[in-house]
């Protein structure tokens, strides 16, 4: 029986090892006929860096191994400075990215999705995509979305909604606004109910 290859696979996670890294981690080690390596930074040894200067340089030096980045999209809104920045070292060096949608959503931010071919949450899928990154192209992503417009076309064409168009052209207007639009505290009123 040929011996099977080990692949390197850096899984982003912004220094949070969250039950989605888990669950991946998990899924890989239980693959039949599949050997890895995890490049990613390990949550009993984290890097040590002082300046974000350092912490990039350590950054490249777990990925460059790598053969392939593999992205959570449902992690990369809360984690999107370091995710991307790990993106943009993967890019740099020209390593395949894979994103993985997250359970649910319906929608998967689109700078995740400009770089990195969308795949679900099974086990052969991601292997296969591991194995063989050219079958997994990045498809196209549309920019402009024509649900939202639609919405704005729709409602904000109405004359009842002017100041709401208004709003929507006008994003400074927004700013000024929100501090006004905030809820005023009410006090309760003792020994009355309801």
């Amino acid at each position: 029986m040929p011996k099977l290859k080990s692949y390197g696979v850096f899984i982003s996670h912004a220094w949070d090892h969250t039950p989605e890294y888990n669950k991946l981690e998990r899924m890989l080690n239980k693959a039949k006929r599949f050997k890895w390596r995890n490049c990613s930074v390990p949550k009993s040894d984290p890097l040590h860096a002082k300046t974000d200067a350092e912490l990039e340089s350590e950054l490249r030096d777990q990925i460059r191994p790598a053969n392939v980045i593999i992205v959570i999209a449902g992690m990369y809104i809360n984690n999107r400075e370091w995710i991307q920045k790990e993106i943009d070292i993967a890019l740099e060096m020209e390593k395949k990215i894979i994103a993985i949608k997250p359970h649910g959503a319906l929608k998967v931010p689109t700078d995740v999705q400009q770089v990195a071919p969308l795949l679900s949450w099974q086990t052969p899928q991601i292997i296969d995509a591991i194995r063989n990154p050219e079958n997994y192209p990045i498809a196209p992503v549309d920019t402009t979305s024509e649900l939202s417009d639609k919405w704005q076309e729709n409602i904000t064409d109405s004359p009842d909604y002017s100041g709401l168009r208004d709003l929507i052209q006008d994003p400074e207007e927004i700013r000024r606004l929100l501090p006004k639009m905030q809820p005023k505290k009410t006090e309760r009123r003792r020994g009355v109910s309801g």
